[in-house]
């Protein structure tokens, strides 16, 4: 299934793998390097970095085991690399987000999907052919990506099935490195995904950095609002082909709406993942709800109504108080909440503040987060 499909479902609705593929934590190699993240972790011993990353379809395994080198090659194991990394595939736009974070893009020689690149400096260089579009699962190009000669290609996989061209690529002798931040169920916990690819890419330093940046300012964000007794009830998105998604509490947007003092419409929900909800039970929900939040690819009011009339009846469209987290989109398309936002947690808490509590902020101007008019 093209990559397009899952890129569609996470913009319309969060949306995490079921609990049959959490990631677990292996105690044996935990040291306190990587706090909040549960997929992987990091331990280094002079010139030697070992990375272990939770295998995602099989969470009672040990996981994949990486060994970076950062004098020489020593040995020609396809899990054993080289660093720092100076050529690399992204199939996700979360890794270019990391990448671009660290200040590294001219390391990305090609992008799975590059129309949905968001930065400007990277959409330059796709636009210059600089960057190669690579394709994925059916339409993966292998010959192009052996001419690329790349360092490393950053995978993911929303299923053991979608990952059937990783041999391949092995076959073809090309370093493949799963990257699994999607299944974080902690918006600090995605964001410190950046400790991952500072490793690979001989950034370190720079990486602690920035996640203990995002790291204080998120919890001095989620301190201001934590004693408020007031807290808006918040609906989310529109129905996806004619079914309602909604995440379970345990889901890292969850978590953002609580930290932001807001109060969601389906505590009831259980785990991590989306649930089917019937069109009838989110109508009746949402009629009373204060906010509305990631309503579809909507740009306006009449968007919402278009697809259905009687959304105009929801408490939140009435008070004008529905918000889209399409402020930021690039010349492509390409939508940076989607990008930069799983780096920089701490401005979509910034900006749901500001939303659900525009009282306690100095300004009211929103970064991912628009109005629809």
């Amino acid at each position: 299934m093209h990559k397009l499909f899952y890129i569609l479902l996470i913009a319309i609705f969060p949306i995490s793998c079921s609990e049959s593929v959490k990631p677990s934590s292996n105690s044996s190699h935990r040291n306190g390097y990587v706090k909040h993240a549960k997929g992987f972790d990091i331990e280094i011993n002079g010139s030697v970095t070992k990375v272990w990353v939770n295998n995602p379809f099989e969470p009672t395994a040990n996981g994949l085991v990486y060994t970076l080198y950062a004098d020489s090659l020593r040995s020609i194991d396809p899990n054993s690399i080289q660093i720092p990394v100076k050529r690399v595939v992204c199939m996700s736009s979360t890794h270019v987000g990391f990448i671009g974070a660290l200040g590294a893009n001219s390391a990305i020689v090609g992008i799975s999907g590059t129309k949905y690149v968001n930065n400007p400096k990277l959409w330059e260089r796709v636009v210059n052919g600089q960057i190669a579009e690579v394709g994925y699962d059916q339409t993966l190009n292998y010959e192009l990506l052996t001419r690329l000669k790349p360092d490393v290609i950053f995978v993911y996989g929303v299923s053991s099935e979608s990952l059937s061209f990783i041999d391949k690529l092995k076959e073809l002798g090309l370093k493949v490195v799963m990257v699994s931040d999607y299944l974080e169920t902690s918006p600090l916990g995605r964001a410190e995904w950046i400790k991952f690819f500072g490793v690979f890419l001989g950034k370190k330093e720079l990486a602690d950095s920035i996640f203990s940046d995002v790291e204080v300012n998120y919890a001095k964000l989620a301190q201001s609002v934590e004693q408020l007794d007031t807290k808006p009830k918040v609906f989310l998105n529109l129905p996806f082909r004619d079914i309602w998604y909604f995440p379970g509490v345990d889901n890292y947007f969850v978590k953002l709406i609580n930290d932001a003092g807001g109060s969601y419409v389906f505590p009831e929900l259980t785990g991590s993942q989306s649930h089917p909800v019937s069109t009838e039970v989110a109508y009746k929900a949402g009629l009373s709800c204060d906010i509305w939040l990631n309503p579809g690819t909507a740009n306006s009011l009449s968007d919402i109504t278009n697809s259905d009339n009687r959304f105009s009846k929801f408490k939140s469209f009435s008070n004008a108080r529905v918000f889209n987290n399409n402020k930021r989109v690039g010349q492509g398309g390409g939508n940076d909440f989607w990008e930069s936002g799983v780096v920089h947690p701490e401005q979509i808490l910034s900006d749901m503040i500001k939303i659900f509590h525009p009282e306690l902020m100095p300004t009211d101007t929103l970064y991912f987060y628009r109005r629809l008019e």
